[in-house]
């Protein structure tokens, strides 16, 4: 797996992106569903730089801690939000 696969969600403004790292495995189905299969060392969801990840670099970009994820698998849900005046639901952004 290349460091590209292991990004699973980008900021939309800044060069930053959510990568997982350690003993984990990233699936894409063809609707877009991102599935983390997280092998029995574990992994670590990482908020890092996008271009110094992908250079083989980690730059972490203290917007927020890193996760630790247990062995198991995990489906990434982009996160929504309502406004309640236009009432529409939108991919929150950032």
């Amino acid at each position: 797996m290349n460091r590209k696969d292991r990004v699973i969600a980008r900021g939309e403004i800044s060069d930053h992106c959510h990568v997982v790292t350690g003993d984990a495995e990233v699936s894409r189905g063809d609707d877009g569903k991102i599935i983390v299969m997280v092998g029995n060392e574990g992994a670590i969801l990482r908020h890092l730089l996008e271009s110094q990840w992908i250079e083989g670099n980690e730059v972490w970009t203290k917007e927020h801690e890193d996760i630790k994820l247990e062995p198991g698998n995990y489906t990434y849900i982009s996160q929504q939000e309502y406004d309640p005046f236009t009432k529409i639901i939108r991919k929150v952004v950032d």
